[in-house]
């Protein structure tokens, strides 16, 4: 696949399927043997981002992403991602707290046979819980 064939592969995934939680169609978009990096323990395929996805809705359940820059090279996308969604369910043992959180962060997804395989990622959590009111420093020494 060329670059720019790549990047709208990855462009779908997100309006597809993180902006609107529609995880029917997961399987033409990623590989069998798909992995994320940030949850290796998960095991692989559509399962583990289908699992993500619908974390994500769970506790965000008006989650949309935008993409905001997109970087193509060989079989690699990296796309700068801002997110935002209202804090409707508990995440990280903390209950909703119905704030509209925000969120940056980059991602970088590996593509191999018109599908993605790889995925790595890295988000502002600490943002995150501060938008929350949680302090994510708290008891600490330093």
């Amino acid at each position: 696949m060329s670059t720019s064939a790549n990047k709208e592969l990855v462009r779908r995934l997100y309006a597809e399927v993180f902006s609107s939680g529609d995880v029917s169609g997961i399987e033409s978009l990623v590989g069998a043997d798909y992995v994320d990096h940030n949850s290796e323990g998960a095991g692989r395929g559509p399962q583990v981002l289908r699992a993500h996805v619908q974390a994500i809705r769970t506790t965000f359940p008006d989650f949309s992403l935008t993409v905001e820059d997109m970087i193509a090279e060989g079989d690699k996308v990296v796309t700068r991602v801002s997110g935002q969604g209202t804090h409707g369910g508990i995440w990280l043992d903390i209950p909703p707290t119905n704030t509209v959180v925000k969120v940056k962060g980059i991602n970088i997804d590996r593509i191999k046979d018109g599908r993605i395989v790889e995925h790595w990622g890295e988000a502002d959590t600490v943002g995150m819980l501060m938008q929350m009111g949680v302090d994510p420093f708290a008891g600490r020494g330093g």
